[in-house]
């Protein structure tokens, strides 16, 4: 393979770092703050905070689907009928990988939507800060898609480089 492979190879890894980092940073931040400040303040940081993360998580996971497909490209051309050995390895990884980006697409655009933009689950019409157990209901349960989110994407990573030997 060319020497461009190493730093797509290179760029994959560090993303994942990032993708994997802030997803463990997430979760760990925001049962800090649960723990530390009122449920009104820690509603209105925690959304503060995802209108950052999601944005940032997102083009984490879009530059792992993209690197992670054009090295898979090279590996094909490098590793010709022989590729077939990878069926299993790479289809569980795949599978998680996939798992992983509908886990996020729901705890972006159906949990995080709503509390960043303030509609009530449904689109009621009300806003969401008219109560503040509402929005805590959501917080929980982005943290618990966070968490699961997080558990995939570890398993893709430990599947991607249990392949690494075959090579």
């Amino acid at each position: 393979m060319s020497r461009s492979y190493f730093w797509i190879l290179y760029g994959h890894l560090i993303f994942a770092c990032f993708f994997i980092g802030g997803m463990s940073f997430f979760s760990i931040l925001v049962k800090n703050f649960r723990n530390r400040l009122s449920p009104e303040e820690f509603a209105g940081e925690v959304v503060s905070i995802l209108r950052f993360y999601h944005p940032f998580i997102l083009l984490c996971m879009g530059i792992l689907i993209m690197s992670g497909a054009w090295y898979l490209t090279g590996i094909k051309i490098a590793m010709g009928p022989s590729f077939g050995t990878l069926f299993v390895p790479l289809g569980l990884k795949l599978g998680m990988v996939f798992l992983t980006v509908m886990g996020l697409s729901f705890q972006f655009f159906g949990l995080g939507l709503q509390l960043t933009r303030g509609i009530g689950p449904a689109g009621n019409g009300r806003a969401i800060s008219d109560g503040t157990d509402e929005r805590l209901r959501l917080i929980r349960a982005v943290e618990r898609t966070n968490i699961v989110n997080l558990i995939f994407a570890l398993s893709a990573a430990f599947l991607g480089l249990s392949m690494s030997k075959g090579f």
